[in-house]
């Protein structure tokens, strides 16, 4: 069986993010991502992000409501934020050259994750409360993890 490190790094770090995605609010399990191909879990990570919604059409949802339903709605399409919230955010670039470039220490797939599900930064700081804590299954949070790392330029 074949387990990628970043899931094996998430659930030591305890950043896995439960999917609480069905009606009942009882806890969901996705399909294992070694089952999906490369060319899936890249359109579902790109799905996530522009729609708020997985590759099966389920709705993502947060520890809290979020003020936006998808990760584009703040972010912008190509992920270049910069959009202001009335409390003084504003959303961050999420564009591989920010993320990994300009970022001290620079973002890793890990740390995204753990920004996407927690609200924790690449610093190990909270990030601003209008950026949602969402609740995803590992696969998708770490396909939509990685669409942002590698997609968005």
């Amino acid at each position: 069986m074949k387990i990628s490190f970043a899931f094996l790094a998430a659930v030591a770090g305890g950043l896995v993010g439960c999917s609480q995605r069905d009606h009942s609010g009882a806890s969901l399990s996705a399909k294992p991502h070694g089952n999906l191909t490369p060319k899936v879990a890249t359109e579902n990570g790109r799905l996530i992000f522009l729609t708020g919604r997985d590759r099966d059409g389920l709705k993502i949802v947060a520890a809290s409501p979020p003020l936006r339903p998808s990760c584009a709605a703040c972010h912008g399409a190509n992920g270049a934020g910069g959009q202001k919230f009335t409390d003084g955010a504003v959303s961050a670039d999420l564009r591989h050259a920010a993320l990994a470039g300009k970022q001290k220490p620079p973002y890793t797939i890990v740390s995204l994750e753990r920004a996407i599900s927690h609200g924790i930064d690449n610093q190990g700081k909270p990030l601003d409360k209008v950026m949602p804590r969402w609740k995803l299954s590992q696969n998708d949070l770490s396909d939509v993890a990685h669409y942002v790392y590698a997609y968005l330029k």
